[in-house]
């Protein structure tokens, strides 16, 4: 009678062992993971964090750009706004002239 009653307090401490095994195991493998999930995600992030600064600079070099294509547009709008300016000038002479010379006529 102890005697069987040794034999299943023994196997009891066995599988009690197997379970904390297993468990301590999986506790392992699941801080294995975990770390390497973690590693993964700074990773990730320093990615993300490079990418964004690249984005930054591209974005302020475009911004750059049009801003010196604005500046190229203004001077040119400048100079046609000018050019047309003299322009109505001499043909507010011409239609003043051809004016005075059909008045003259009549």
């Amino acid at each position: 009678m102890y005697q069987k009653l040794i034999v299943f307090v023994q196997a009891l401490a066995a599988v009690g062992i197997l379970v904390i095994a297993v468990i301590s195991l999986m506790g392992q493998s699941t801080s294995e993971l975990r770390t390497e999930m973690q590693e993964e995600f700074r990773s990730f992030r320093e990615e993300m964090r490079s990418f964004r600064a690249e984005m930054q600079e591209e974005f302020k070099s475009v911004r750059a750009e049009m801003r010196a294509f604005r500046n190229e547009v203004k001077v040119e709008f400048k100079s046609v706004r000018a050019d047309i300016h003299d322009m109505n000038k001499r043909l507010g002479r011409v239609e003043g002239e051809v004016r005075a010379l059909t008045q003259g006529r009549e």
